[in-house]
């Protein structure tokens, strides 16, 4: 099965929407009408997208390039715009011998059943089945076709934009065919009023050779997008399918991986048109000057609680209670709860409301081997109560890699969404690397760089212990260090540094708050070195590659699947022999990196993250 769209129009009665790009290209919030879709063909799977190009095809084929979503895309090319069908005989070869889904670029077609109308027509074995809506209005249904058909819907008749209202069947361009369709080309008649082959016609053709033809209505919002009443129309219909969601956090004051991608993600919300807040202990002025238009809601507490969590069991079960309080008075606002990361997941519990959690792993409290038996006890009493909870109340389960997918079925026998997490590449492909080197007196080091919280969940005083073993071998090494320091843990890294006289080769620069330093600073690197186990860490490593810098990252972090299959990173524990091996072949790690930065920048966009997660939102949503 493939799927053909249609991208070849020019749009003239948007006016100033296509006046220097191609209709197809025109976006409703963030994103263009094709991606509506394309977003389709990835629903049903399809083989092969083929797109149909024309007026601008050069921006169409530069925008949406070689593949989409995993998914190859080929393109046909139509000289002149002569009509649907024509457009399909263009698409001839690139079609072969599949079957396939015809779709127009200008339709917006929300909630779609495209998976069970094509359920519908295998199980059947039809000829054909259109999509079509129901609607009450006659203008609407004359703009473009209507259906005539019997009590199970298999269609006699279709008639393109009907003058007088014969029904309330409206017919769209998703329509799926059997490959012998193609045979009907030749056989169209030309329409006498527009000089071409019209599709009507030509499934027409069809039906009168006792082909089976149905009709199926595929949703009820349906927009083809013509003028600008169109376009606010289809912004508007968008904007009221879409869920409310609620995000839930237990802090927002300090700004690590965690909060980057919550700040991520109710952006793209809201440029999608998608209305969201933040539930929340704490905030800060730099998360307020980020969101766009997210409000943040904070209830009142006197937990104090910063990184790496918790101070104690008891501040867990205050902010479970916190969140519970104000739950009560809020869930009703919204239509999805997005919890992220222990203790939130408890807080609605045992009330019910479509949720879903964004799990950087499961929580595992209390679990150091020096634990007197007490807390052990304890643990597998939260571990089962959390299991409990967590199937009762969760709906959905998002997790960043297969190794999270793992641990989520293992400890709730649930099978997790994996969601990408994004990388920002664009900002860090960019950078000023004389200038971090003139600002932090770098001239003539060779530069390891760790990015992230300064705790021992991140593991970072292994970055000092690499360098130790390394530092006669590599002239001038110097290790620095960037992110917010738990306090007991930077002492005894100092300790350690200090006892073994190695001040001159660590530099510790501790919070970032602007960043375009950050940027500048991995510029400044030679390597990027990430110890981290499996709690977090997702996002720095593929920033730093995404700078152009080799890296190193821990077996132990979840992302390091992804980074060994897709050779992102050097993927390892003996971090002293991986720097070296780097340092050693430099010209030729630099070019591998060159190669991930570009992978990076295909598969993990900040923008796919969020498609992913709302398509979840959405789906959770609709859940009866």
């Amino acid at each position: 099965m493939k799927a053909l769209i249609l991208a070849g129009g020019r749009g003239s009665r948007l006016n100033e929407l296509t006046k220097n790009k191609s209709k197809s290209l025109v976006k409703i919030f963030e994103k263009s009408l094709i991606e509506y879709n394309l977003d389709r063909a990835v629903e049903l799977d399809v083989n092969e997208i083929v797109i149909v190009v024309g007026y601008k095809k050069e921006e169409i084929i530069t925008y949406i390039g070689k593949e989409y979503r995993g998914i190859k895309v080929r393109y046909a090319f139509q000289k002149k715009q002569e009509g649907v069908v024509h457009a399909i005989e263009c698409a001839k070869d690139s079609i072969g011998n599949s079957d396939f889904i015809l779709m127009l670029a200008d339709e917006i077609v929300l909630d779609a059943k495209i998976k069970d109308m094509m359920k519908k027509f295998k199980e059947q074995n039809l000829f054909a089945i259109c999509g079509i809506v129901n609607e009450k209005d006659k203008y609407s249904i004359g703009k473009t076709y209507t259906a005539m058909s019997n009590e199970e819907g298999r269609a006699f008749r279709l008639i393109e934009k009907p003058k007088v209202k014969i029904n309330n069947t409206k017919g769209t361009g998703h329509i799926i065919f059997k490959n012998e369709i193609l045979n009907y080309i030749e056989r169209t008649p030309i329409n006498a009023f527009r000089n071409q082959k019209e599709l009507v016609d030509m499934i027409q053709v069809a039906i009168d050779d006792n082909r089976k033809v149905y009709i199926y209505p595929i949703t009820k919002n349906y927009i083809n997008i013509n003028t600008k009443e169109d376009y606010n129309l289809a912004k508007k219909s968008i904007k009221e399918n879409n869920p409310k969601v609620l995000i839930i956090h237990n802090q927002m004051k300090y700004y690590g991986g965690a909060e980057l991608l919550i700040v991520e993600l109710a952006n793209w919300m809201t440029k999608m048109g998608i209305k969201n807040d933040i539930l929340t202990l704490s905030k800060s002025k730099k998360v307020e000057d980020l969101l766009i238009d997210t409000d943040i809601i904070i209830p009142s507490n006197n937990i104090d609680l910063r990184p790496p969590g918790y101070k104690n069991i008891k501040d867990i079960f205050k902010a479970i209670r916190v969140f519970r309080k104000k739950l009560i008075e809020i869930k009703d606002n919204y239509n999805i709860i997005n919890f992220h990361d222990f203790p939130v997941t408890w807080s609605l519990w045992p009330r019910k409301k479509s949720a879903v959690w964004f799990m950087n792993q499961p929580p595992n409290l209390w679990s150091k081997p020096n634990a007197g038996w007490f807390y052990k006890l304890l643990n597998k009493i939260r571990i089962w109560s959390d299991r409990f909870i967590v199937r009762h109340g969760i709906n959905e389960i998002c997790v960043l890699d297969n190794s999270f997918h793992k641990q989520a079925y293992k400890r709730y026998g649930i099978n997790s969404n994996i969601v990408y997490c994004g990388v920002n590449h664009d900002f860090f492909s960019y950078g000023n690397r004389e200038k971090a080197i003139r600002e932090y007196n770098l001239k003539g080091k060779f530069i390891i760089m760790y990015s992230g919280q300064i705790a021992e969940g991140k593991n970072t005083l292994d970055c000092v212990k690499a360098i130790e073993k390394i530092k006669d071998k590599i002239p001038n090494i110097l290790l620095i260090l960037i992110g917010k320091e738990d306090l007991k843990y930077k002492t005894e890294m100092d300790s350690y540094i200090k006892e073994r006289k190695l001040e001159k080769y660590v530099k510790f620069i501790g919070m970032i708050n602007k960043k375009e330093k950050l940027q500048d600073l991995y510029k400044a690197a030679n390597v990027g070195l990430f110890p981290v186990g499996k709690q977090g860490g997702w996002i720095a490593p593929f920033e730093m590659v995404s700078s152009g810098i080799p890296t190193v990252m821990s077996s132990d972090m979840g992302s390091s699947t992804i980074a060994k299959e897709h050779n992102l990173c050097i993927v390892t524990k003996e971090y002293d022999k991986a720097i070296l091996e780097i340092y050693n072949n430099y010209n030729k790690y630099k070019e591998n990196t060159k190669k991930a930065a570009i992978y990076i920048k295909d598969n993990f966009s900040w923008k796919q993250y969020a498609e992913r997660m709302i398509y979840i939102f959405r789906k959770t949503w609709k859940i009866p």
